[in-house]
């Protein structure tokens, strides 16, 4: 017991070193900007619990932008008449249908996720954009994006982080995913339908892809559609969160903590060179190079540890 807390605080302590560091390196960043860098961090968080079912059953899916923008226009169109009720419908409905598809096509058509994936991005980013409209652009009323707004998008994804541990951990679903992308061949052997589970986990995926949408269209209280695969800048950050939390796992078991911790320090860094002064171009490169370095060190340690091991036997 006494350990896990010990490792929960050295967790924690990343994001708390990274945010120290650039307070001292940029003058406009301090604990002002603390509730921003939260907020922010609230949307890659939700996106890499719904990324991590797919990925926990060893498939790869980069449309959870497109369907993430798809969901929140629809959700936008709807709230135009039918107030907040129609903003949270609207976004559920987007969401989960479109994951219930891409489930569909991926089990019955033997497509490879990733394949499908892309067949997803292009047709769901063009029917957004011809739904909003030429402008491209689409906008709803304060009244309606205070429902996911800051403090409450902190809320909602505290609850969607309980729901995930308590499916990933509690259920049986969350343990077939877990054994499929593990050891697929071995779950056939022992009774267990992986093409099943892995359509489970697709359409499940739906639910924190309709949370995403309502998070994202209520950040800013608008929308602009992507196209020409533009959403897809939007999965790369979650799937880092989801990589840094497997990488701190062997420390804690708890992939929506460590998905969250993932994404806060992700966060930081963006906002942190932003405040310097830095080009998009640069933080992406200091990004990677964090991202390397730290699996990159996992690796060496481990390496270090063996040959080390090697040289007493």
């Amino acid at each position: 017991m006494k350990k896990n807390v010990w490792n929960v605080i050295r967790l924690l302590g990343m994001p708390v070193i990274l945010y120290g560091i650039f307070c001292l390196l940029a003058k406009g960043f301090g604990l002002h900007s603390l509730p921003v860098v939260i907020s922010q961090s609230m949307i890659p968080t939700m996106m890499g619990l719904g990324l991590y079912q797919v990925m926990n059953a060893d498939l790869m899916d980069l449309s959870m932008g497109a369907r993430t923008m798809f969901a929140a226009i629809i959700g936008g169109l709807l709230a135009q008449n039918g107030g907040v009720a129609g903003l949270i419908a609207g976004c559920f409905l987007g969401g989960f249908l479109v994951s219930v598809v891409m489930a569909v096509l991926y089990r019955y058509l033997r497509i490879p996720a990733m394949v499908i994936s892309l067949g997803i991005i292009l047709i769901f980013e063009v029917a957004g954009a011809k739904m909003v409209g030429s402008s491209g652009y689409l906008r709803i009323a304060p009244e309606e994006y205070f429902i996911a707004s800051y403090p409450l998008n902190v809320v909602i994804v505290a609850a969607a982080a309980a729901f995930a541990y308590f499916l990933n951990y509690r259920t049986r679903i969350g343990t077939y995913i877990t054994a499929v992308g593990n050891d697929e061949k071995m779950c056939k052997n022992v009774g267990i339908n992986p093409e099943r589970v892995k359509f489970q986990a697709i359409t499940l995926m739906g639910i924190f892809c309709s949370l995403a949408a309502l998070l994202y269209i209520c950040y800013s209280g608008s929308i602009t559609a992507a196209t020409e695969m533009a959403s897809m800048s939007m999965v790369f950050r979650p799937i880092m969160c989801v990589i840094l939390g497997r990488y701190m796992r062997k420390y804690l078991d708890c992939m929506p903590l460590l998905i969250f911790i993932g994404g806060l320090s992700i966060t930081i860094i963006f906002n942190g060179f932003i405040a310097m002064g830095f080009s998009e171009a640069i933080q992406d490169i200091v990004l990677g190079v964090f991202l390397i370095a730290i699996l990159g060190s996992d690796a060496v340690m481990g390496s270090f540890h063996s040959k080390k091991a090697a040289a007493k036997a």
